[in-house]
């Protein structure tokens, strides 16, 4: 049995998140699985979305969308969401 997926330092970019999501798609399942896609492939709608809306749009539940917040070592969802702000605003510049 594949061992859960869990960060203890969260990532300091998008680039990183990215990467720790694809690195963790070989451990994560169903609903977390679903979101990671999502916030991917969604980086300006997540960056403004709440958790529930996130939730919603992967088919999942908000507590789902948290957990994944935190297995990649996020306190808040705040935190997690500021990654895509940031990547907003580069894309900016």
């Amino acid at each position: 049995m594949a061992q859960p997926f869990s960060v203890t330092v969260p990532p300091a970019t998008f680039i990183e998140l990215r990467e720790s999501c694809r690195i963790g798609t070989r451990r994560l399942r169903g609903g977390r699985l679903e979101v990671a896609k999502f916030v991917l492939a969604h980086p300006y709608e997540t960056a403004f979305a709440s958790a529930r809306e996130v939730a919603i749009q992967s088919g999942v539940s908000t507590t789902t969308v948290m957990r994944l917040v935190s297995d990649l070592g996020f306190e808040t969802y705040a935190s997690f969401q500021q990654l895509f702000r940031a990547e907003l605003l580069r894309g900016r510049q």
